[in-house]
């Protein structure tokens, strides 16, 4: 959802050149969304129902300019499997309104509907700070 979110924010922008795909420490390649998912994504008028999970792999990092984690718990796994990410990683609850208790983004998979909404409308208002800054950054 979150690279979703990002693309359709990004095609708003006028640079071209930042490319954003998303993968999981412990993901299933090939997994297809959750139904839950697929609905909570549906209602913010993004289409899940085609995404397949991927893994995420060392070119993938070495490749990577920024790595956007949701929790403590995937930067700690990140870092020690990959140790030349950790410059490279940052919180993206970071991005979130002021007011907000965490910098942690709970991972609805093991939740409810309900829970999988709130985590996505936490995402879009973390996109919504991060895009401008992003899109005026220069390589």
């Amino acid at each position: 959802m979150c690279e979703a979110l990002v693309k359709r924010a990004l095609a708003g922008q006028p640079r071209s050149d930042i490319t954003v795909t998303s993968a999981g420490i412990h993901a299933i390649p090939g997994r297809q969304a959750h139904p839950w998912a697929i609905s909570a994504a549906s209602e913010m008028g993004i289409d899940l129902s085609h995404h397949e999970a991927r893994l995420l792999t060392a070119e993938m990092v070495a490749h990577a300019d920024a790595i956007l984690a949701m929790d403590c718990r995937n930067v700690v796994e990140l870092v020690s499997q990959f140790p030349s990410a950790k410059r490279k990683v940052y919180m993206l609850g970071a991005y979130a309104e002021n007011g907000r208790r965490s910098v942690e983004i709970e991972d609805p998979y093991y939740g409810h509907e309900a829970g999988t909404r709130q985590c996505y409308e936490t995402l879009q208002l973390c996109i919504n700070k991060l895009i401008p800054p992003l899109a005026g950054f220069s390589r």
